[in-house]
């Protein structure tokens, strides 16, 4: 059975990566085309595209339920959320991950810090495309209202950058070994990605309660919050480039560094020092025996 759940996440790693790339790209485009008032034919062929990819993953998982596989249950959860099988790691190990071009690599540090520079320079440009983007929607915002074509680009022109930074932060987030910690510190990111989702999930809801003007009303107030925190992203990432602030967090970085380093050294007295007391009470029981075997002689 480990033999076929090699061969079959082998085979399946590449065309898996694809079909979750593009279910996270469909599913942008339903995400923000869903905020238009006319949503027009984009929004369908969006919506039919994530139901004709959905039975891959549900395929999958049922392939490595049927083998015994050592993480199917991951299988599970990709089915809840298909956009987390980007960066699945492998059946067997759960220590390598597929990613284009490497083919498949063991996570390490090494592996960590080639892929977040591979991100760094791609997401800047990304994050830039925004200013033009929210420039083009408030001085042309009466032509975007009367044009339905206008207004699916631009839903889909944000929905491409929100696509980007979903995707950067779940590949990072899968192959960081500090998970809590990196959401700590990316939490702006997961703002950007988790507000558009509530937004969708609760006018969704409340469309067939209220009326559709109080409906985008409120989807109005979430997406004027959605491009502030953008622009918040797009300061953020230019801070980074600055090398006072890149000096700045390699400095805390060699604080935390230092800590962990002492904490090691403090653990490894702790146990020499149990290696001795114990050798020493080893010494002294061999002692009081030889001591009694010569009054005994």
């Amino acid at each position: 059975m480990n033999r076929y759940t090699k061969k079959i996440d082998q085979f399946a790693a590449a065309p898996m990566f694809c079909c979750s790339i593009l279910f996270l790209a469909f599913f942008a485009g339903t995400l923000h085309l869903f905020n238009l008032e006319s949503p027009g034919i984009a929004l369908d062929i969006c919506n039919w595209c994530l139901f004709l990819l959905y039975p891959c993953f549900v395929v999958e998982a049922i392939t490595h339920i049927a083998l015994g596989s050592p993480r199917w249950k991951f299988n599970l959860l990709y089915c809840l959320a298909p956009p987390l099988r980007i960066c699945a790691r492998d059946q067997m190990t759960g220590r390598a991950i597929w990613f284009p071009i490497l083919a498949w690599r063991e996570v390490n540090k090494a592996f960590l810090e080639r892929v977040r520079k591979s991100f760094s320079v791609p997401m800047l440009v990304i994050a830039l495309l925004v200013l033009p983007l929210f420039a083009l929607e408030h001085y042309w915002q009466k032509q975007i209202e009367a044009s339905p074509l206008m207004a699916d680009i631009t839903a889909l022109a944000t929905g491409f950058i929100w696509f980007a930074f979903t995707l950067e932060f779940i590949v990072m987030i899968s192959i960081e070994h500090k998970r809590v910690d990196y959401c700590r510190k990316h939490w702006i990111d997961l703002a950007v990605i988790c507000l558009p989702m509530i937004a969708f999930l609760r006018a969704f809801r409340m469309a067939g309660l209220l009326k559709s003007a109080r409906v985008f009303r409120l989807k109005s107030l979430v997406m004027k919050l959605y491009r502030a925190l953008l622009m918040l992203e797009v300061i953020n990432r230019l801070l980074q480039r600055n090398p006072e602030k890149r000096i700045t967090r390699l400095e805390a970085q060699l604080l935390e560094k230092e800590r962990e380093i002492n904490e090691i050294k403090t653990e490894i007295a702790m146990l020499s020092d149990r290696i001795a007391l114990k050798s020493l009470s080893i010494c002294e029981v061999t002692c009081q025996d030889e001591t009694q075997q010569k009054r005994a002689a």
